[in-house]
């Protein structure tokens, strides 16, 4: 377990745990969950490399008779580690939405862009299949963690470059999501000033080569280099004691956002590390991970629940 994945999952593990347990009255969350949500596991979605790719659903036990908004989640671990079955979005089935948390290729298996691909093909896959899970796909959201919040910035930022589609399946589908929630993401891998010695081990791996070799997949791979005024809304979730993805970087995003008339809520997690946590020995960060989740909810509400 290297440092880039340890923080995130204590911080899916304490979320989930905090947020259920206030959800459902004090209880302990385990049975009582599984009366309210049900999961389905390793689903396939389409196909990246060559290979097989998959989802893991969280989703309403009972849905609603009405179409559901959904949520895709995008696992961190740096590119190059992580998987699908770490479903952080797997507490909004809760407030009603469908969520699935999707596979793509790490760095060590393909570089850059399969990554996009095979997150623009899970969306397609979703929305292709919106109405076989009583989706709405017409409000698709995603949210990502580490290195799953630049490739959820990437979706909002790239969903109408075709070069970037690949060939996995649901061709002619819209990869396009309606909203944007981003936690401790970077978004400008070609920006000296804002990024550190770790981001450029990663994207090198990630992009083939040091950016002195590889500049157009690292500019590429920069979502704050794509903004547009057509990009969806973005919520921005960063601890500004975070010592991997430095907190300059949500900083110039939401500034880029602003600049293009794109709405943005930033979130500054006071004392937050990378997991949103404080350090051991720190006082608490503010807000906490409940109240985090409570926002996430909420700007989900706002935009997908119109």
């Amino acid at each position: 377990m290297t440092r880039i994945l340890r923080p995130i999952l204590v911080l899916l593990g304490l979320a989930l745990a905090l947020v259920l347990i206030a959800r459902l009255g004090g209880q302990a969350p385990n049975a009582k969950l599984l009366e309210l949500i049900e999961v389905i596991h390793d689903v396939e979605i389409g196909k990246g490399g060559g290979r097989t790719l998959h989802a893991e659903i969280a989703r309403p036990k009972n849905p609603p008779p009405a179409p559901m908004p959904a949520v895709l989640f995008i696992h961190g671990g740096g590119w190059q580690e992580g998987t699908h079955k770490q479903n952080g979005a797997a507490v909004l089935p809760l407030f009603g939405y469908f969520t699935a948390s999707i596979e793509y290729r790490l760095s060590d298996e393909a570089k850059w862009p399969a990554q996009i691909e095979d997150c623009k093909l899970a969306v397609r896959w979703l929305r292709a299949n919106a109405a076989k899970y009583n989706v709405n796909p017409d409000r698709i959201g995603v949210w990502g963690m580490s290195a799953g919040a630049h490739l959820a910035a990437c979706l909002g930022t790239m969903g109408d470059a075709k070069e970037l589609e690949g060939n996995g399946g649901w061709a002619g589908v819209s990869s396009r999501v309606q909203a944007v929630a981003s936690y401790c993401g970077g978004f400008d891998l070609t920006d000296d000033g804002t990024i550190n010695d770790l981001i450029r081990q990663l994207g090198t791996k990630l992009c083939g080569g040091p950016a002195t070799e590889k500049l157009a997949a690292w500019r590429q791979a920069s979502p704050l280099l794509h903004i547009t005024p057509q990009c969806p809304p973005f919520l921005i979730v960063h601890g500004d004691k975070d010592d991997t993805v430095p907190f300059a970087q949500s900083e110039r995003m939401e500034a880029a956002l602003r600049k293009a008339g794109v709405p943005v809520e930033f979130i500054r997690v006071k004392g937050g590390n990378h997991g949103m946590i404080a350090p051991f020995g720190q006082p608490a960060a503010e807000p906490d991970v409940q109240t985090l989740y409570k926002r996430v909810a909420a700007f989900f509400d706002k935009h997908l629940k119109k």
